[in-house]
């Protein structure tokens, strides 16, 4: 019974979070997926360009204790998509793992991030994937 609770809840989420529209001759929502580019014409940028980001990152920065006590160092490859409205989501580490928090730390900084100027496709906002990595040096 609780599986099958979480399964629908599950579902029910996921068609709440999807974005609607309407079909020509439907008079209901029909939930759409629209897949992520990986390059386009105007690709997404954080508000103020690189610079602003580099100061947004060392500023919010945190660098894990127990990373520092083990003199972890290392890069953290962050991917994630800019969506239609500028928001970051989808945050996951990929690659090689360091460990002791750094992978979670360079999540939450891109999870904590204001919205971006979206990408843009024959001048339609639409959402691109990113990659940025994250150097972690004591």
């Amino acid at each position: 019974m609780k599986g099958t609770f979480k399964i629908c809840l599950l579902v029910l989420l996921g068609v709440f979070s999807s974005s609607f529209t309407m079909d020509s001759g439907s008079t209901s929502p029909k939930p759409v997926y629209e897949k992520p580019y990986m390059i386009v014409g105007q690709m997404p940028r954080f508000p103020g360009g690189k610079a602003a980001m580099q100061r947004y990152i060392s500023e919010k920065m945190v660098y894990p204790f127990e990373a520092m006590k083990n003199n972890v160092q290392g890069k953290v490859n962050v991917q994630f998509v800019v969506d239609k409205d500028g928001s970051i989501v989808d945050v996951k580490a990929v690659g090689q793992k360091l460990g002791y928090g750094l992978e979670e730390s360079a999540v939450k900084l891109f999870t904590d991030m204001p919205k971006w100027v979206p990408g843009r496709q024959d001048g339609i906002a639409v959402p691109v994937y990113m990659m940025i990595p994250i150097l972690f040096s004591i």
